[in-house]
């Protein structure tokens, strides 16, 4: 286990690096993204479960590289609050819970231009990896907010694996806006026998600095 979170580190340092020395010195498109989704679970923490839908946000940086007139590659870097209810049995009494995760990662994406209307309209899709880092998680009830511990040895991991995907338009070569879908590939808590996979369907809008070239 020791060896698996050591190689996950390495792994996410190795992102880090390969994000900022390609986004700095690379010939990349940058911009903006703000979204908004709606994010369940898989979930059983002891005796809450049921999970349902909760709406939240997301707000960081893009950067895109073409790799042909069709492929590209795109990086980023940023903050998502993931959140829904649950309910918790204690014998024949029930109550009403609402669980969440702030995480900052880092989308990795490999990603398709289908070239249509090529000067105002290019349609896409992507998909890749995302490298999270767990940096606030909480459960709250009618009576309290508990903010759970983060670590190795903790009720949260430090760090989050998952696979995202994504269909959209790029409007006048400088505003995208895109569908996407998330999921966590392992469960985020620490506890044998316990699951919190978060899955989530977002939205959202991106604006680049300079306009894209279309070929």
């Amino acid at each position: 286990m020791g060896a698996q979170k050591k190689l996950l580190r390495n792994a996410i340092a190795g992102f880090i690096f390969l994000f900022i020395s390609q986004t700095l010195f690379g010939q990349f498109y940058h911009g903006i993204e703000f979204g908004v989704h709606t994010n369940n679970a898989d979930f059983m923490i002891g005796e809450s479960g049921e999970p349902s839908s909760k709406t939240g946000f997301f707000v960081g940086y893009v950067a895109e590289r073409d790799l042909n007139e069709n492929l590209f590659i795109r990086l980023g870097i940023n903050f998502n609050r993931r959140e829904f209810d649950a309910v918790a049995r204690r014998g024949i009494n029930t109550s009403d819970e609402t669980w969440g995760v702030d995480v900052i990662e880092i989308p990795v994406n490999l990603g398709y231009y289908l070239n249509w209307n090529r000067r105002n309209f290019q349609f896409f899709i992507d998909a890749g990896i995302n490298l999270g880092y767990n940096n606030r998680a909480i459960t709250e009830n009618e009576e309290e907010t508990i903010r759970l511990d983060i670590g190795s040895n903790a009720d949260v991991k430090r760090f989050g694996f998952g696979a995202n995907g994504g269909v959209g338009v790029l409007i006048k070569k400088r505003v995208k806006l895109r569908l996407s879908y998330y999921t966590n590939l392992s469960s985020i808590v620490n506890t044998e026998g316990d699951t919190w996979k978060n899955k989530t369907f977002g939205v959202s809008i991106n604006y680049f600095l300079k306009e894209r070239e279309v070929y």
